[in-house]
């Protein structure tokens, strides 16, 4: 019942315009005023407290509605009509007026501790969003005693009917179907009482931390394994590339020597001083199996080193001028 009454206690579901208590309060002053002129002598206090009385009679017959209001008039009990805002006419003693607010409104409702249909469980926080329907505003007073309240019932009952037959999955990345569904089974429902649902919004999935500890758990695993996946797919097409390479190193010798040359100059293009070990297959395949052509290229790569050498024995002489200053 608490729950019932926070979703609309604080709306004036609807407001009656009274009549009657003007005519009176007109009459008492008219009769006061006249007499208390009549007992002073003061002709003018009389006039004056008996046009007040009038004119507080008077109103008793008009009202005015707002422009988001719409009013329906009962008289004698019955349904008379519906108007609009503005000023408007009424009879005293006669006629009820019965006004509602036809603005859009918004609403909460929850569906609690809801199993689904693979038995997670689930609360459900939503939002529903809806108005009166302008020219039917007469229906949302006489069809139903609150439409607050009856609109919160069947929205969180047909919320927790949707959940028990969803998947959990399917809340998680099927929330706008969901939304759509509930929208339409409410929209049907509300449409006999003048009231048109504009949306239904789920706001949150709420389950237990155990669960969403394991979810999360899992949700890693299967990252992982993709990952996994990728790199076995990676490594193939590597595979695939050294496969189709192999190919055109073994119908082009020249290009074989090439490439082997370019790896032992890649090798030793940066360290003058590193030692690197050349298989003889290697070296014959690019043509240094002749003892003249080592011995010359042995002599380029010396040469190609000295001027490194000579520039770390210069560095080594200035430490130790540096470090001897006598």
């Amino acid at each position: 019942m608490s729950a019932t009454r926070s979703f609309f206690s604080f709306d004036r579901l609807v407001s009656q315009k009274g009549s009657g208590s003007h005519v009176i309060a007109g009459l008492v002053v008219l009769i006061l005023g006249v007499a208390f002129g009549a007992a002073v002598g003061a002709d003018f206090i009389g006039w004056a407290f008996a046009a007040i009385g009038i004119a507080i009679i008077i109103s008793a017959f008009l009202m005015i509605i707002k422009q988001y209001e719409r009013a329906v008039v009962l008289r004698l009990g019955k349904y008379q009509r519906q108007v609009g805002p503005g000023v408007q006419t009424r009879i005293p003693f006669v006629d009820s007026i019965l006004v509602v607010d036809i603005r859009e409104k918004v609403r909460e409702f929850k569906a609690e501790r809801m199993l689904t249909r693979d038995n997670v469980p689930v609360t459900i926080d939503a939002i529903l969003r809806y108005r009166i329907i302008e020219s039917r505003a007469k229906d949302s007073i006489l069809n139903v005693e609150n439409f607050n309240e009856i609109i919160q019932q069947v929205s969180q009952t047909t919320l927790r009917n949707n959940i028990g037959s969803s998947a959990f999955q399917d809340i998680l990345s099927k929330r706008e179907e969901i939304n759509q569904h509930v929208k339409t089974i409410i929209a049907a429902e509300a449409a006999n009482w003048g009231i048109e649902v504009t949306g239904v919004e789920i706001r949150q999935v709420i389950i237990p931390q155990e669960l969403e500890a394991a979810m999360s758990m899992e949700a890693q695993a299967e990252r992982e394994k993709n990952a996994r996946v990728k790199y076995g797919e990676s490594e193939v097409q590597v595979a695939r590339q050294f496969e189709e390479a192999s190919r055109v190193y073994e119908n082009n010798p020249v290009a074989y020597a090439l490439r082997q040359s370019n790896m032992l100059y890649e090798s030793i293009k940066v360290q003058g001083n590193t030692i690197v070990m050349v298989p003889s297959e290697s070296l014959n395949a690019i043509g240094f199996g002749n003892l003249a052509l080592t011995q010359a290229y042995l002599e380029n790569t010396k040469k190609a080193a000295k001027p490194h050498q000579q520039q770390q024995q210069q560095q080594q002489q200035q430490d130790k001028e540096a470090a001897n200053p006598e």
